[in-house]
């Protein structure tokens, strides 16, 4: 008899961790974690097969996310590969702190624009707690749009969020957002070599790589937001710590908040701010 606890014993020592152990054997099974050690039944033999075929397939250091096409955002469960970044937990954060600002409003947002938008998980996320609002997202990658369309097709926002294949904004807009939202790039080019080997051997590098500093694309978004930000509007990116410093140059009343391990990540710049 095969139980789950014998197919987590086998999978910790295919795995760098037991969280990754555990997410493979959850998403595998669609058990919940708890289950995992409880229950002891025998799992079906087309489970047992398809967990070696897979662990066989599992090339060094691969991410399990990629390993079964699945990886988790706030309630969702999105459709990765290697042609996207798997969202993080940091950016979840971004999304609830933007997501607190936008309440406040008097209105619900007219348009929002998700900048590369990878997977589809930021204006997946928004679209649903904004059902009324236009969404638009965009990516410079022909590839991270394909991921996208698989997952706004899943929770049927086709017809909410509209997709585009472009360097930051798309110019045929002809409105101002009342949110620019952007996860960007912001490793420096010069750090990428030494990332962990899960990150750099397989995550997508264009989705990666920020330039000198990592400030490249971050520095492109703040001064074209000051473009297309409506006159109540936000801009709401994830950053390195490091890159504060050089906004607070660029935008002295840019207001900046933490992420759960204490250091700044995440920059909020209204249109305001920028007179």
């Amino acid at each position: 008899m095969i139980t789950l606890q014998n197919l987590l014993k086998q999978a910790k020592g295919s795995f760098p961790d037991m969280a990754s152990a555990e997410f493979f054997l959850r998403g595998l099974t669609n058990k919940k974690r708890c289950e995992l050690y409880l229950d002891k039944t025998s799992v079906t033999q087309e489970i047992a097969n398809k967990f070696r075929k897979l662990l066989r397939a599992r090339k060094p250091a691969m991410p399990v996310q990629y390993l079964l096409h699945k990886a988790y955002f706030l309630s969702y469960e999105l459709y990765v590969d290697e042609r996207v970044l798997i969202p993080r937990f940091e950016t979840e954060d971004l999304v609830m702190n933007t997501i607190a600002r936008l309440k406040t409003l008097a209105r619900e947002p007219k348009s929002i624009i998700d900048i590369g938008t990878g997977s589809g998980a930021i204006a997946i996320a928004l679209a649903d707690v904004f059902p009324h609002t236009k969404i638009f997202a965009t990516d410079i990658s022909r590839d991270a749009i394909e991921v996208a369309k698989i997952n706004v097709k899943r929770y049927n926002y086709t017809e909410r969020i509209k997709l585009y294949q472009v360097d930051l904004i798309p110019g045929c807009y002809n409105e101002r957002f009342d949110l620019i939202i952007s996860n960007p790039p912001y490793v420096p080019n010069n750090e990428i070599a030494n990332l962990n080997s899960t990150v750099k051997d397989y995550e997508p590098q264009i989705a990666l790589d920020g330039g000198k500093q990592g400030f490249e694309i971050i520095d492109r978004i703040i001064k074209e937001a000051n473009e297309w930000l409506s006159p109540a509007g936000l801009l709401a990116l994830e950053i390195d710590p490091r890159q504060a410093e050089l906004i607070k140059t660029k935008v002295p009343r840019a207001e900046f908040e933490k992420d759960n391990q204490g250091s700044i990540r995440y920059v909020f710049i209204k249109y305001e701010s920028y007179s």
